[in-house]
């Protein structure tokens, strides 16, 4: 699998488009495009990219956990 590094804004975008397939995730993500702007598009096209580089077994394989689900209780 490629060694590949995902930021967390990365990781919480992805997770708002995921589906069970990496083509239909990248398919979703690249629709979204025209509603996004600044920050947000460079966010989504670099993820993009970097989602380019899998194939569908290894991206079956990747758990994208949010930034909000990996905090645990310590913070209520």
């Amino acid at each position: 699998m490629p060694n590949i590094n995902f930021t967390v804004e990365e990781i919480n975008l992805i997770n708002i488009f995921k589906t069970d397939t990496l083509a239909e995730t990248l398919t979703q993500i690249a629709a979204a495009y025209s509603y996004m702007s600044g920050d947000m598009l460079t966010i989504a096209e670099s993820a993009a990219e970097k989602l380019t580089a899998l194939t569908e077994p290894e991206f079956a394989e990747l758990s994208f956990v949010s930034a909000d689900e990996s905090e645990g209780d310590d913070y209520e």
